[in-house]
């Protein structure tokens, strides 16, 4: 497996461990024991059938991949969409694929359409066309993992090629409370309830920020000399850290009280202007924003909402 596959830190080794996404686990669970009876049975060979994994940053899509090649038995190759520029170096990267090996490529919605329509080719007819008279190139069998955000920023031609749909979510407070006690476990760090029950909550049900917020807890612990996290250390670090009652950080603070500043809608051009931020990040932390109920976008900008008004209570300047 690639090393952008790799963690320091223990893994989870089988689906059946997975905490949360019981939906997306199920057709997965269900999808590779197919494939492994159809394979049985005919004692041929063949690669995963594609698949496309969609939901909020941080819910798992990595690790379901992790999951998917140790099940397989197979090599994972991962990359980001945004570093394939080009055809040629989409190319290269299916050439470069043994039989039955994965291909995860992040956040694939940021492929320009026309390397999606070469890719989709590639998956429809396991060939490469290099263009001029020369040959196509024979692919063997691949799996393509894609991740995405947001499913419908792909062409509806690149979806439809996709045999498999995982679409994850967020955790529930319990299924927080649960990932961070296994994670503690794993890794031999002792966390009181009452700890594990803030750092949930702040967490806003996704796992990488709870992973985040753990660590960081434990830090502060650490410097204390203490082999326990509680819940002076939890607190401390949040100060430290400038996390807010929500657990958002202070860039997202300050886009909050920009809003609250600008008494009105403001468009997106604006607030990226001001913070000094890509579009495209300020649009990916708005999604929070949005499903907590703190922010409404409209055809002028975005407002706060009356309970963004209200969460902004709480954040000093």
């Amino acid at each position: 497996m690639n090393n952008e596959m790799k963690n320091s830190e223990p893994i989870i080794t089988s689906l059946s461990h997975v905490v949360g996404q019981r939906r997306a686990v199920n057709v997965l669970r269900t999808a590779l024991d197919a494939y492994w009876h159809d394979r049985s049975r005919s004692g041929g060979e063949g690669a995963f059938p594609h698949l496309l994994m969609c939901g909020p940053g941080g819910t798992g899509k990595t690790l379901l991949t992790e999951l998917i090649a140790k099940e397989l038995c197979t090599e994972c190759h991962v990359e980001l969409a945004q570093n394939i520029g080009n055809i040629g170096q989409i190319q290269g990267l299916l050439m470069m694929l043994e039989p039955e090996h994965i291909l995860l490529i992040d956040e694939i919605h940021e492929l320009s359409e026309t390397i999606q329509v070469s890719l989709y080719r590639a998956i429809e007819e396991r060939k490469l066309f290099l263009g001029g008279n020369r040959k196509p190139v024979n692919l063997p069998p691949f799996t393509l993992i894609g991740a995405t955000t947001d499913e419908y920023l792909l062409t509806t031609s690149m979806r439809d090629r996709f045999k498999i749909l995982l679409r994850l979510e967020h955790y529930s407070n319990d299924e927080m409370l649960l990932l961070i006690s296994q994670r503690a476990v794993r890794l031999g760090w002792e966390i009181d309830l009452k700890s594990m029950g803030e750092l949930a909550y702040r967490s806003r049900g996704v796992p990488r920020l709870a992973v985040r917020l753990l660590d960081s807890a434990k830090r502060v612990a650490s410097s204390k000399g203490s082999d326990v996290i509680e819940q002076a250390h939890v607190d401390e670090m949040l100060v430290m850290e400038g996390f807010d009652s929500l657990g958002f950080d202070p860039v997202e603070q300050r886009y909050l009280r920009l809003l609250k500043e600008h008494q009105g809608p403001i468009r997106l051009n604006v607030i990226a202007t001001t913070l000094g931020l890509p579009k495209q990040t300020i649009e990916m932390f708005e999604r929070d924003f949005i499903r907590l109920g703190l922010i409404t976008k409209g055809d002028k900008g975005r407002s706060l909402t009356p309970m963004g008004i209200e969460h902004l209570g709480g954040i000093h300047a």
